[in-house]
């Protein structure tokens, strides 16, 4: 008698490997990165500009930094390679919501902006003094501004100024960098960036409120 043979189970056998092995080849190669595909990798900062003021005050002073690019504030956050990293309302946005410590108050008023690249024109600093409801003995506070550069690190420029009213604007500095990134004519000549309405001065707590501030015209 004629014996007969199957080869199925090995061919189901071989089928079933090789069914396995496109499967991990294409889970594989669909977890590969795109190596074209840009990565937002946010890059290093070049420059930094610091402004502070009193702690213990929940006041709202903005920086404001205007650029070849144009000007950087609290309305406009990124402008070329300069950006500002956080608009701090005073005490109204430094409260903890959750949590052992809701409710307590982080005081550190300070805002920054960033330049991340090396653009050349004239950079000029303001701090604009946007809101208060205290007194006017408390309303007085000092701002501290310091503009450094980071590689190589220098110091570029420091110093405090007193604010005594709501809308005051005053230039802390002004200073011209070069397509290297390095930077001349440190001065400290006078430019306004903000122009406020006379009704800004009233009590008012309304960030959102667009009629409050106007830019001046190609500042944005």
């Amino acid at each position: 008698m004629r014996k007969y043979s199957s080869n199925l189970a090995f061919i189901d056998l071989l089928f079933n490997l090789i069914l396995g092995f496109v499967f991990l080849f294409v889970v594989s190669f669909l977890l590969i990165n795109d190596p074209t595909k840009e990565d937002h990798v946010e890059e290093k900062a070049e420059y930094m500009i610091i402004m502070s003021w009193n702690n213990d005050r929940g006041v709202d002073v903005d920086l404001w930094v205007e650029g070849p690019e144009g000007l950087v504030g609290f309305r406009n956050t990124q402008q070329g390679f300069m950006n500002l990293d956080r608009d701090d309302l005073g005490h109204r946005n430094d409260i903890i919501r959750k949590g052992p410590n809701a409710g307590q108050i982080v005081e550190i008023n300070r805002e920054v902006v960033n330049i991340r690249g090396f653009q050349p024109g004239e950079y000029v600093v303001n701090a604009h003094y946007y809101f208060t409801n205290l007194g006017p003995v408390k309303s007085r506070i000092q701002v501290d501004v310091e503009v450094i550069k980071l590689n190589p690190y220098s110091q570029i420029y420091v110093d405090s100024k007193e604010f005594s009213f709501r809308g005051e604007e005053q230039t802390f500095v002004r200073f011209t960098m070069k397509p290297d990134g390095t930077y001349y004519n440190v001065n400290t000549l006078k430019k306004n960036l903000v122009s406020t309405f006379n009704h800004m001065l009233q009590p008012s707590a309304a960030r959102s409120s667009d009629d409050e501030l106007t830019i001046p015209s190609g500042g944005l």
